[in-house]
């Protein structure tokens, strides 16, 4: 091989040889780069070399330098290359993590109440089984399922604003609450003014004032606010003067999430005045059985109150 490769190269610069017939096709390649590197010495005679086997050693040699400097290109291209993907997967993990801090931020109260602060201040009660959700970006921006009690910071250039259920309620620094069911959705003010919009209406409502809006009626009604009991999940407590027992019932209901009815439907005409604070259902039902002369059953789930009809 070497020598028919050495009078190929003879015969090239002669301009005639038989050693190119003799050169295997397989060879192609090896010949390739061997031709080359022998066009690239065939420019400088000086180191000229009057043997097969000089002039094989120069060939390799030659071959050997070709063949390093083309691994040092490829050593550099790999190395930029690697770089390249390196710098992208940076970049690509900064836009991700800068994504994740701009995400929705999420708040469940499941069983029982739960209190948070908003990055602005802001304070929420959320009632049992509710949730907001605001972005991280606008912490002022809020969305509400189920209940909730808010007292908001005061910030005259960035406006409060709770949407739920069809309802946006917008204020700059005040307290309220916010309740929404399948059938609408209650807006009460506790101090300040809020700025309530539904049903295509925007109504401004004052301290002490409520907003009830039924969807499926397409109804809107403001009123001035009577009866603070609807806070009792958040305060732990309820009052009652001279209040009918069926009234009564309902909202200790409503404020446990429990089942309560009555043995004899003539108790519904009783009217009671109790004050009930951090009780528990069984103590609550306890103390009314009491004013009733009466007592409580629990049957499964559910509570039945036993008495007889009042004479009032």
């Amino acid at each position: 091989m070497q020598r028919d490769l050495v009078e190929y190269f003879n015969g090239k610069a002669k301009g005639a040889s038989e050693a190119e017939k003799n050169v295997d096709a397989h060879q192609s390649v090896e010949l390739q780069e061997t031709i080359k590197v022998w066009e690239h010495a065939s420019l400088d005679t000086s180191d000229y070399c009057p043997d097969v086997e000089c002039a094989w050693g120069k060939v390799k040699s030659r071959l050997s330098v070709e063949k390093k400097e083309f691994a040092l290109r490829y050593f550099y291209w790999a190395a930029a290359s690697l770089a390249l993907i390196v710098g992208s997967y940076f970049v690509f993990q900064s836009t991700v993590t800068s994504q994740a801090f701009s995400e929705t931020a999420v708040v469940n109260a499941n069983e029982k109440v739960k209190e948070i602060t908003l990055p602005d201040g802001s304070s929420v009660w959320l009632n049992a089984n509710s949730q907001i959700s605001y972005s991280e970006d606008e912490p002022r921006n809020i969305k509400l399922k189920g209940e909730a009690y808010f007292k908001v910071t005061h910030d005259a250039e960035h406006p409060f604003v709770v949407e739920s259920n069809g309802m946006t309620a917008k204020v700059l620094g005040t307290e309220f609450n916010l309740k929404n069911t399948k059938e609408g959705v209650r807006l009460a003010v506790i101090d300040g003014t809020v700025e309530a919009s539904a049903l295509e209406k925007v109504l401004m409502l004052q301290k002490n004032q409520q907003v009830d809006v039924v969807m499926k009626d397409n109804v809107i009604r403001r009123s001035d606010i009577t009866d603070m009991n609807f806070l009792s999940w958040k305060t732990g407590m309820m009052t009652f003067s001279n209040q009918p027992l069926d009234k009564v019932l309902k909202q200790v209901q409503d404020h446990y999430h429990a089942d309560i009815t009555l043995d004899n439907e003539a108790l519904k005409a009783c009217k009671l005045s109790v004050t009930l604070k951090n009780l528990s259902l069984q103590e609550s039902l306890n103390v009314i059985a009491t004013l009733l002369n009466g007592s409580v059953e629990q049957k499964g789930g559910s509570y039945v109150v036993l008495a007889e009809p009042c004479e009032n």
